[in-house]
Formats: structure tokens, sequence, C-alpha cells
């Protein structure tokens, strides 16, 4: 069996990395704005369509997207407490 929480930590890096790292968060975990360099414009409403995106490519269930997501909000809070 495959270890899931890898899984996921692996498809929220390749989100921030997808995004070069330009995801605004509030302090409340929020995501706020992000920019996507494939459609080259900073957006409110992206982050879920890239988040989707990249699941699809990772063969993830729909309900798994949220997983997902809780984990790209953790890395970049962690990132900008250093």
């Amino acid at each position: 069996m495959v270890n899931l929480e890898k899984i996921y930590r692996q498809t929220a890096t390749r989100v921030i990395q997808r995004c070069h790292g330009a995801i605004k968060v509030k302090k409340r975990s929020k995501i706020i704005e992000v920019y996507d360099p494939q459609r080259h414009f900073w957006s409110t409403g992206i982050a879920g369509l890239i988040i989707k995106e990249e699941c699809i490519n990772s063969n993830l269930r729909e309900w798994e997207y949220s997983i997902v997501r809780t984990y790209v909000i953790e890395e970049l809070l962690k990132d900008s407490s250093k």
C-alpha cells in the first residue's frame, strides 16, 4: 500500500513549484491570490483550479483535493515563518 501522506505532500510541493511560490496566504490559512505562469496572471480563484489539475495528474480522487490544499497552506506558512 502506498503512503498517501507522501503523495499528498509531493502533490502540494508540485503546486507550489508550479506557481514558483507566488501564493499569497492570510494568517488564518486562506489563499488570497495565486500566480499561474502557464496562464500568466494573478487570480483570486485560480488556486483551486491549479490544485485540482495537479491532483488529477497524481490520479487523486475529488475528496482528496482538500487534503492537498491543507498541505499547500501548511508548507507555505512553514516557509514564511523561517
